[in-house]
């Protein structure tokens, strides 16, 4: 009996990242339901969470979720003790450097639940991922004006 690629060890989705700025230190917790719900669904999956702050000085400092205090650490509670430390200091202090003065930032890294299923198929049928990329809906938006302006569309 052959043994497929989900038998043998845990597939991996994709992992992403972002880094959310809020200029002026206004950091709120109203970020915090959508994540939950975004895991409660089976959705993504939260590998990391840190937040970094740079006052008006140009000072940066980064927190975990313990370290937030107030209503942002009761809103984003439930991802305390669960995340791993995979964002570098060296990660935090380039987002830091990239921050205007008195402004913060929220870091996520989220692995992509929603392809695992997709992937073992593919690997179960012997295929091999040979690229994968990520085009902000930006760029889809603006290739859409250029179509439609030119007759295509």
């Amino acid at each position: 009996m052959m043994e497929t690629h989900q038998q043998t060890q845990r597939v991996m989705g994709p992992v992403d990242y972002l880094v959310v700025r809020f200029p002026g230190n206004r950091l709120t917790g109203r970020i915090a339901p959508e994540l939950r719900r975004l895991e409660d669904t089976g959705i993504l999956r939260v590998i990391d969470l840190v937040f970094i702050r740079k006052d008006a000085d140009g000072n940066v400092e980064s927190f975990e979720v313990n370290d937030l205090g107030g209503e942002e650490e009761n809103a984003f509670h439930s991802f305390s003790g669960r995340v791993d430390e995979w964002l570098s200091q060296d990660d935090i202090e380039s987002i830091g450097i990239d921050l205007p003065n008195d402004s913060s930032a929220g870091a996520i890294l989220f692995e992509n639940l929603w392809a695992v299923k997709l992937k073992e198929a593919m690997l179960d049928s012997g295929g091999e991922l040979v690229a994968q990329g990520r085009i902000p809906p930006e760029l889809i938006e603006q290739a859409k004006v250029k179509i439609v302006s030119s007759g295509y569309g």
